[in-house]
């Protein structure tokens, strides 16, 4: 494992529109695995908004809710780098060459003291690349003074001049103009020269300040005299160097991204780009820059898959990520894995179940507000125990989590089953939405939402006309042949069931909409094995 993929965590993570169950199946077991596993962390994550019952269940537990994600995609502020050499805009081209020749970048941003960007200077953009190798003798006073010369080359003032250079930069002493700054190896009798000729300025690369320099610069107290520690010809060569960085640098027309930004929307611009882009917090700051080869080097996320074993109820993202374990109690259903991974998957009543039993398994004991999420999980996914999908390992486990979380199994779960009803108080699409789940078979197309109350009786024909109405807009949106809504009365053990379906002959098949089904808690137990058999399927 490489330092980047050590540095992220590895997600636990849910079927969309999570529910209970798998909330809290993806936060429990990224603990444990966080207790048994050897350097690589877990996160327990989810992809949506979660129901009342859930929060309500983790404020009872004390622990705070996981962190909703959208997407398994990775982000620019996954892959960006964020140790970014930079430089200020008192700096100078030399000390952005420098760093990029040393730590071998290809571009370097120019902050302010605020680590605002101003600006990007790179040797692949064109007019840094021409002063880095050109002669920049004809642009003193335009892109740099001689101060900026002081600076960059450390000169030393020997003697200050009366006037500032602005002219042309002259090795050869006839091609000198007034406001000159000219060029000199250790040639003191050459100052009276450079004085009648109008020269403002002169470097020079004396070895020492010798009697002979003291002298010529009495005999010509108005040039300004400046010594450089090193030759003639590293003096030249160093000119352009000395030009500041904001003179250069593109401070516009490229392209910026945001650390939220999926890689999938910023390699488009990388493509474009012809050295690395930077990358923008919302407030202007630098967050860091991003390369093509940053993208390329980056290992793909790993991921842990929990109670859900569809393809169409995988995160989004799911295909750039390495699946490397589910855990679940429905069918196996339609994901693949490109390597062999661990399948923890039994027929148990809830997720939550599995993972109590892997705490036993690993000879560890969930502590007591772990205990009460399980149990509260439980209790929603069998409904108190109650469902056809519960067995004995479920009523072990329920038992065993109460007497750790020290609460009354049945009035605990009574708590919690009324946490869920929200058919009077939420709107029926929101509802229809919250708990739908995509199948296929018997030759169709389908979705089957499901929704809990603590009293069906309560739902007169205004809110079941309320249902149909967005189990019908939501068919049509979803491209189904048909779509059902099972309105669960978890004391009363039945369920109203409505049917939409896109043409009549389809819907005769399903059956009447609105009835009562006797003992039919389960969708997955009890209403997709009967609705299949009734589209001709066996079960």
């Amino acid at each position: 494992m490489n330092r980047q993929q050590a540095s992220r965590p590895v997600f636990v993570v849910g079927h969309q529109r999570p529910d209970t169950d798998s909330a809290v199946s993806a936060t429990v077991y990224a603990a444990l695995l966080n207790t048994v596993s050897d350097g690589e962390g877990f996160e327990g994550v989810v992809l949506g908004e979660l129901s009342a019952q859930t929060k309500w269940l983790f404020a009872e537990a004390e622990i705070p809710l996981p962190r909703q994600i959208s997407h398994l995609h990775a982000r620019v502020r996954d892959v960006a780098r964020q140790e970014v050499f930079f430089i200020g805009p008192d700096a100078a081209l030399g000390e952005a060459m420098e760093l990029i020749m040393r730590r071998r970048i290809g571009v370097v941003p120019v902050l302010d003291k605020k680590r605002k960007l101003l600006g990007l200077l790179s040797d692949r953009m064109p007019m840094a690349n021409y002063f880095y190798h050109a002669n920049a003798e004809d642009f003193l006073g335009v892109l740099f003074s001689v101060a900026d010369l002081e600076k960059f080359l450390k000169l030393t003032r020997w003697q200050k001049p009366k006037t500032e250079a602005n002219g042309h930069i002259v090795l050869d002493l006839s091609r000198v103009t007034p406001g000159s700054l000219a060029l000199l190896g250790d040639q003191p009798e050459l100052l009276a020269r450079c004085r009648d000729a109008g020269a403002a300025t002169i470097i020079t690369c004396a070895s020492a300040k010798t009697a002979a320099w003291k002298k010529a610069m009495r005999e010509c107290p108005s040039l300004g005299v400046l010594h450089y520690r090193g030759s003639l010809m590293a003096l030249a060569t160093q000119l352009p160097l000395a030009i500041p960085a904001t003179r250069l640098m593109q401070s516009e027309n490229f392209p910026k991204l945001t650390p939220d930004q999926t890689i999938h929307e910023a390699q488009s611009a990388l493509r474009q780009a012809q050295f690395a882009l930077p990358v923008m917090n919302p407030d202007g700051t630098l967050f860091g820059v991003l390369s093509r080869t940053e993208v390329i080097n980056f290992p793909r996320g790993r991921v842990v898959l929990v109670d859900h074993f569809e393809q169409h109820q995988a995160p989004e993202g799911i295909a750039d990520m390495d699946i490397i374990e589910i855990v679940d109690h429905h069918r196996v259903g339609t994901l693949e894995t490109a390597l062999p991974i661990r399948v923890d998957c039994r027929p148990v009543g809830s997720t939550s179940t599995i993972i109590a039993c892997k705490f036993a398994e690993q000879g560890k004991r969930p502590s007591p507000a772990q205990a009460k999420l399980l149990l509260g999980a439980i209790i929603a996914d069998t409904l108190l125990l109650t469902s056809p999908t519960t067995t004995e390992t479920d009523r072990q486990q329920a038992a065993a989590l109460a007497r750790r979380a020290k609460v009354n199994l049945k009035r605990f779960g009574h708590e919690v089953l009324v946490r869920n009803d929200e058919t009077l108080e939420r709107p029926a699409a929101e509802l229809v939405e919250k708990d739908l789940k995509e199948f296929s078979g018997g030759g169709a197309k389908f979705a089957v939402s499901q929704i809990e109350t603590v009293d069906r009786t309560r739902l007169d024909s205004e809110h079941l006309a309320s249902f149909a109405a967005a189990l019908r807009e939501r068919r049509q949106r979803g491209g189904w042949d048909f779509a059902a809504l099972l309105v669960t009365d978890i004391f009363r053990s039945d369920s109203i069931v409505l049917f939409d379906a896109r043409n009549a002959a389809l819907a005769q098949s399903l059956g009447p909409s609105g009835e009562v089904w006797a003992g039919c808690v389960s969708r997955k137990k009890q209403f997709l094995p009967a609705l299949l058999k009734r589209l001709g399927e066996k079960s």
